[in-house]
């Protein structure tokens, strides 16, 4: 396998580093989320080109490339970079990107860093499930760095978790997600070591449902919270344009 095209700080210390775990996680992924490929679909959907346009597309907390895979079969001149702080996951990413060859870059960097000098100028920015990790503060300083950096008829698509406003189907819904979880895990549907990894997701967000979250959890907001954040970080306009259970694609406008 080629070596990806790496840019930037060392990201040794992170959490999805690990290979195994990396590669855990990028065959569990489709499984574990239950409309995973109707989200991601509906971001790709979402991209106001043409097929035939030349575009760059950044996905940040892109992970092991699934997403920008998706970009690339649907736009065939654009090109992507992923910006994730996983060595590990762009690997996997490279891995995945061989056959559009010269089309796919990666970046090592966590989104709320400054990612904009390594990267081209972009057309539309792109994540999926990857931001509700980061707090308030990081979530605000993601968001205007898109802003930013986008080129003139730009666009921000964000697929990702968001919680209800009421705490009690808040709670059914991660309830019902959580037994999905439980049943890909108990008849073999994902790596036997993600069992240890659904058992700790219930004690944050279950066991320890309504308690302080910090960077790296998982830190749910409504979509409404969301889009006021993009409001503030001078986007004109914001749409959902999907939207199922937790789950929801908001657009973003300059």
């Amino acid at each position: 396998m080629a070596a990806p095209v790496l840019f930037g700080m060392s990201t040794a210390t992170y959490r999805w580093n690990a290979r195994q775990a990396a590669a855990d996680y990028d065959a569990a992924g489709p499984v574990i989320h239950p409309h995973y490929d109707e989200m991601q679909q509906a971001v790709v959907a979402a991209l106001p080109f043409d097929i035939a346009d030349t575009v760059h597309v950044v996905d940040l907390g892109g992970g092991s490339g699934r997403l920008a895979e998706r970009v690339l079969d649907a736009l065939p001149n654009a090109t992507v970079t992923i910006v994730d702080p996983s060595e590990a996951f762009l690997e996997i990413a490279s891995k995945r990107h061989e056959r559009f060859t010269g089309r796919a870059h990666f970046v090592p960097r966590r989104a709320q860093d400054d990612w904009r000098e390594a990267v081209a100028r972009p057309d539309a920015i792109v994540s999926t499930s990857a931001l509700h990790h980061l707090d308030a503060g990081e979530k605000n300083q993601v968001f205007a760095a898109c802003r930013s950096v986008l080129s003139p008829g730009g666009v921000f698509v964000n697929g990702d978790e968001y919680r209800p406003p009421s705490d009690a189907t808040y709670r059914e819904w991660l309830e019902e997600w959580g037994e999905h979880m439980r049943s890909a895990v108990a008849t073999g549907r994902t790596p036997a070591t993600f069992g240890e990894i659904v058992d700790r997701w219930q004690e944050r967000n279950l066991a320890d449902f309504g308690g302080q979250r910090e960077s790296g959890d998982d830190c749910h907001e409504t979509v409404e919270e969301q889009a006021a954040r993009l409001y503030g970080a001078g986007f004109r306009g914001v749409e959902t344009t999907w939207r199922h259970r937790l789950w929801a694609v908001l657009v973003a406008t300059p």
